[in-house]
């Protein structure tokens, strides 16, 4: 089970990425074509702020996820370099747990400005789109980083509690003894 939920939110996670990495070479096209344009003939894209600041949203939070899915975010391990197999696999608990409650909360609070904005009818400046237009990356980029922070705590949790991995372990984890630096690794 934990095996295909881990492939299931690698593959959905990749994509969002995916999506976001596009995001992001639209916005720097977008940018590079106004300067551009604005240099031949003194007119720029209409609209270009307004398009600009929503695929910087999609490229920021659709990518959030995959960092957590991968654990490529940045990390300081130098305590935690030093803890048993258990040891880390609690430190890491607590990290995955802190991180839902982050990423939760950015959702929620989203969700009720996003919702607020909708009732209003905000519009962006230039090209009158709707605000929530801008909110829907953040709020699908946010709660998939909570799913997948969950998924991670108990991961980390069954670790922790049984001193193995949840996962199936790979060739090379095999082939290396895990370290035990109390007792508490695999025999």
């Amino acid at each position: 089970m934990q095996e295909r939920l881990n492939r299931y939110l690698l593959i959905v996670t990749r994509w969002c990425a995916w999506t976001g990495m596009a995001f992001l070479l639209g916005a720097m096209a977008i940018t590079a074509a106004d300067i551009a344009l604005r240099k031949i003939d003194g007119q720029g894209i209409f609209g270009a702020v307004d398009l600009v600041q929503l695929m910087i949203m999609g490229a920021a939070y659709l990518s959030i996820p995959h960092g957590f899915m991968t654990r490529s975010h940045v990390s300081v391990s130098v305590v935690v370099d030093h803890f048993s197999r258990r040891g880390a696999a609690l430190s890491n608990v607590l990290a995955a747990v802190l991180a839902t409650g982050f990423m939760f909360a950015i959702a929620w609070f989203g969700y009720e400005q996003a919702a607020m904005q909708a009732e209003y009818g905000d519009v962006s400046l230039t090209l009158g789109l709707p605000k929530t237009y801008y909110w829907t990356p953040l709020l699908v980029g946010s709660s998939l980083s909570a799913l997948v922070c969950v998924h991670l705590a108990l991961q980390a949790a069954f670790e922790a509690v049984s001193g193995r991995s949840a996962l199936t372990p790979s060739a090379a984890e095999v082939a290396r003894p895990s370290p035990s630096h109390d007792g508490e690794g695999e025999p």
